[in-house]
């Protein structure tokens, strides 16, 4: 059984694409390893908003590249927002690394890492869109608590802000796949669920014609064994 780790940087809403990925592979046949030194391949899934963030996911980058070198690990693949916004750029750079791959090829991350393994460079880059914003999840979390994504993406398209282009227009998940994700959180124990999303007001307005974030919190406070629910990433004039 090939051993695999993870290195999840950035926002809480990357970090649900990191369980959402850690799930892919465990139902794959990969072993997830706490100890990236003990792991044969490594995925660092980075975030790559501002200056301080794209340093950070070079020098991890780097730094598990440099695990490569050493014989440490066998195979290093990059994705996230980083990897989505400069593509093929990160490999270029960084010719160490196996693959890079867009948010998009998020999905097929156990045959990424399986090709890597083969001694196969790998850089696909498949539509945002493609990312499945649905899917089961290895919590990376304290046990009592979790991240709830409830939507992917942005239309505001702020001047200041590359998050369109890395990660598409707002799409909101149904409600009833929402809902069902915090059944299942509240009976693997889970007591407080943070929302997010990137722009938390705007929930379902693509989706239902209207803003829906009421009526989601409404539903949310009625699962059995959610205690406390918060919300990240909220504009007031999504209200």
């Amino acid at each position: 059984m090939n051993k695999v780790g993870m290195i999840s940087l950035g926002c809480p809403k990357n970090q649900v694409d990191s369980e959402i990925m850690l799930s892919c592979l465990v139902k794959d046949s990969f072993e997830i390893v706490g100890d990236i030194e003990q792991a044969d391949v490594v995925i660092v899934n980075t975030c790559g908003f501002i200056d301080d963030a794209k340093k950070e996911a070079i020098d991890t980058i780097l730094y598990v590249a440099d695990l490569k070198q050493q014989g440490i690990i066998r195979a290093v693949v990059v994705t996230g927002c980083l990897a989505q916004r400069y593509k093929k750029e990160v490999m270029d750079e960084i010719p160490e690394i196996d693959a890079v791959i867009g948010i998009g090829e998020n999905n097929n991350i156990a045959d990424v890492c399986r090709k890597v393994l083969e001694g196969k460079k790998v850089a696909e880059f498949p539509s945002k869109y493609c990312l499945d914003i649905d899917g089961d999840r290895i919590l990376s979390t304290p046990a009592h608590w979790a991240y709830l994504k409830i939507a992917e993406g942005c239309s505001n398209c702020c001047t200041y802000c590359a998050i369109p282009s890395i990660r598409g227009k707002f799409r909101s998940r149904k409600m009833e796949n929402i809902i069902e994700e915090a059944k299942s959180l509240a009976q693997s124990g889970v007591k407080e669920v943070i929302v997010v999303a990137q722009d938390t007001t705007k929930y379902g307005i693509d989706l239902y014609g209207k803003l829906m974030l009421p009526s989601l919190l409404t539903e949310l406070c009625k699962i059995d064994g959610i205690e406390w629910i918060r919300m990240l990433y909220c504009y007031p004039e999504s209200i």
